[in-house]
């Protein structure tokens, strides 16, 4: 397999794709789970992903330059393969297209609410697309720069919000007891942590990977958790338990910023977060999925699929609002997790099960 990028490259993209997208939408449904206990259930969460990355770099060194299909070939067989890769595919289709519908459902429901969605979610997956196009090297040197953007306008909102914080919106942490906390963590394992398991696609990637890759990923995942609980903790301070009724939280704490007459209506650099993170995490979806496509087919290295994936994503994405925006928030916020349970970690587990009892060659 060609190689495209370094370690340290490989570790911003795991943190991009765990950090982009969910520091904006993640919070609000936390919340409403968890209650003030939901940065501990985003630990929780992030604990319980720790041992499937550990799988998979498991598998990237016993079989070296090998994806997690090519693995699967080896060690379960073709026809068991297909099968769990075709649920893997339609796991990476169902984040590609709710990654973009957020978006749509973002900017319709905040700033362009007379706009249909399908202005959002073509353009959106058609920029994606031909950034895939142009190689995983490309837009590996790239993201960091635009993450490190949407890290610094989050800081930037969570300081000019400083004065509305209320520090006793912070208690108590399990008025409920230890139930809530489970249900969030639970929930933060599915999204973003089990989605980790598409990195068995990536991992092949890295040339000579670096001896510390693991420790380097998993600070990358530490990371991520520390962003993810500044929104989260933000979003408690600023509007207490009714947080997760808020559901853009960081956008709607942007707009309670109020320094002199200077900074005022600050949510635009939020809404530049939501589609840049968007565009972010789709594209790596988007490669990942191309990658699956093509070694499910037996196909060479070549991108001819990229666009048909994309399209067909940003079709399931425009047809997933036909049933309303309600059901759509309740199939993110509870089948998400059985489908990343099943469709992402399952596969991962698999096939490191039985690649651990056969002996290696």
């Amino acid at each position: 397999m060609p190689v495209y990028i370094t370690s340290n490259q490989a570790v911003g993209l795991l943190f991009i794709f765990l950090t982009s997208s969910a520091i904006v939408n993640l919070p609000a449904p936390l919340i409403s789970f968890a209650g003030g206990g939901a940065w501990i259930a985003l630990i929780a969460g992030a604990l319980a992903g720790m041992p499937m990355l550990f799988l998979l770099l498991w598998l990237n060194r016993r079989y070296p330059g090998k994806s997690l299909i090519q693995a699967g070939q080896q060690t379960i067989g073709l026809p068991v393969t297909m099968a769990l890769g075709a649920a893997y595919l339609y796991y990476q289709l169902h984040i590609g297209a709710a990654v973009i519908l957020d978006v749509a459902m973002f900017m319709r429901s905040s700033m362009m609410r007379n706009t249909e969605s399908y202005w959002f979610i073509f353009p959106l997956f058609a920029v994606a697309a031909i950034t895939v196009r142009t190689g995983i090297d490309k837009f590996a040197g790239l993201f960091p720069l635009l993450m490190g953007s949407v890290v610094a306008f989050t800081v930037i909102v969570a300081l000019f919000s400083i004065s509305n914080f209320e520090f006793a919106h912070l208690l108590p942490i399990m008025p409920r007891g230890i139930g809530p906390i489970m249900h969030g963590s639970l929930f933060s394992f599915g999204l973003p942590y089990a989605e980790m398991s598409l990195f068995g696609m990536l991992l092949p990637f890295i040339g000579n990977p670096d001896k510390k890759l693991g420790r380097k990923m998993s600070g990358a995942i530490v990371g991520s958790v520390i962003c993810l609980m500044l929104s989260t903790i933000v979003a408690l301070l600023v509007f207490g338990p009714v947080a997760g009724d808020r559901k853009y939280s960081l956008y709607e704490v942007a707009r309670t910023v109020e320094v002199t007459d200077v900074f005022q209506r600050i949510e635009a650099l939020m809404a530049y977060c939501v589609v840049t993170a968007a565009f972010m995490k789709a594209t790596i979806v988007l490669f990942v999925a191309h990658q699956t496509c093509i070694h499910l087919l037996g196909r060479k290295e070549d991108k001819m699929l990229v666009y048909p994936l994309a399209a067909l994503m940003a079709v399931l994405s425009n047809s997933a609002l036909h049933e309303g925006e309600a059901h759509w928030t309740y199939l993110l916020t509870t089948t998400h997790m059985v489908w990343g349970i099943v469709c992402g970690v399952g596969p991962v587990l698999l096939i490191a099960t039985v690649a651990a009892l056969r002996k290696p060659r």
